[in-house]
């Protein structure tokens, strides 16, 4: 599972991550990156913020507690 931020002053609206992960990032009417999905399985968010020519992806790996 992944958690995904973006700062929105470092975007500058490419949408190369909007491309690559559609389902956890949209660009928005203010042409800048939002999360549609905080915390996702969405493997593609990883290749995303490589992508972002900005650096304003950070993706954080998080555990997944199951249940015994």
């Amino acid at each position: 599972m992944y958690r995904i931020e973006i700062d929105r002053s470092l975007c500058s609206g490419f949408g190369i991550c909007a491309e690559l992960a559609s389902r956890s990032i949209r660009i928005g009417a203010d042409g800048l990156a939002n999360v549609t999905e905080g915390d996702t399985d969405e493997t593609a968010v990883l290749e995303a913020a490589a992508a972002c020519p900005m650096g304003a992806i950070t993706v954080y790996e998080q555990s997944v507690d199951q249940a015994a």
